[in-house]
């Protein structure tokens, strides 16, 4: 009965923070973009500087997020290479994308255009040099893979999660070989990163006014930078790296899944990582 209370007074508090956050867009929308289309105009466009107000802005809300007991990010493990790259990673819960934009500089991510749908800030993610996701109506996937391979050859960290949407709970949903593919015709490393989030916080089947009890420990590992795959190989790829992944996480495929579609995506824990 306790824990329950508690997770509903959290889950108020979640939703003050949803509160503030959306204040946030406003703020930028209204104050911060002008000021930075003005600065586009006369000196240049340049999308580190909405990047570096994002970034601001993202480091005092999840300042929140952790003093409120809910979610806090423990010491990073390893470091992001320096100069261009495709970092890639698993999707446990809602805010992993806010921790790796606060903690890597110089990099642009894939945006759910559904994000910039529900909420006003397609200004907002342009100025910052960040990539729609395709919407196969206006805009198409190989549209998409152009623009986020001008961002790589422009210098930047291009970031993205090859599930396209959070992993099952406790789990890891299939890797798409899209970001290898882009790593490949960039010519540039993919980079890895492991995010372990326990207990799982806003995974896709939690709602967020029902927040775990106890606070979440967040931990961010880079892995070492791999080469990326040759021309026809990235489906193998991904395959080779979501298996990895499974590895790291003590995952291992059910034993009712199919081996060649993947289907059944339920999961076993084992005690290996």
């Amino acid at each position: 009965m306790f824990e329950t209370i508690k997770r509903v007074l959290k889950g108020f508090f979640m939703g003050t923070l949803f509160g503030i956050f959306l204040l946030g867009i406003f703020f930028q929308l209204l104050i911060v973009l002008p000021v930075i289309l003005v600065l586009d105009r006369i000196i240049g466009p340049k999308p580190i500087r909405m990047q570096r107000v994002i970034r601001i802005l993202v480091s005092l809300w999840l300042s929140l997020l952790s003093g409120g007991g809910l979610l806090k990010a423990r010491a990073i493990k390893g470091k992001p290479m320096d100069g261009p790259c495709v970092i890639v990673s698993n999707h446990p819960g809602l805010f992993d994308v806010l921790f790796l934009i606060r903690d890597v500089p110089r990099m642009s991510v894939m945006v759910k255009r559904s994000l910039a749908a529900k909420l006003p800030l397609s200004p907002v993610f342009s100025s910052a040099g960040y990539v729609l996701s395709p919407d196969f109506e206006q805009r198409g996937p190989f549209q998409c893979l152009e623009e986020a391979k001008g961002k790589v050859l422009s210098g930047y960290r291009f970031m993205i999660f090859p599930e396209a949407t959070r992993s099952p709970k406790e789990g890891l949903g299939r890797f798409n070989p899209g970001a290898f593919l882009l790593a490949r015709l960039s010519n540039v490393p993919v980079q890895p990163l492991l995010i372990r989030n326990d207990p799982p916080f806003l995974p896709r089947e939690d709602k967020w006014y029902f927040p775990p009890s106890g606070i979440s420990n967040l931990t961010i590992e880079f892995w070492e930078p791999i080469a990326p795959p040759g021309p026809g190989k990235e489906r193998e790829f991904a395959g080779d790296l979501e298996a990895r992944y499974k590895k790291a996480l003590g995952l291992v495929p059910n034993k009712n899944t199919d081996p060649k579609t993947g289907k059944g995506n339920e999961i076993e824990r084992t005690s290996s990582i």
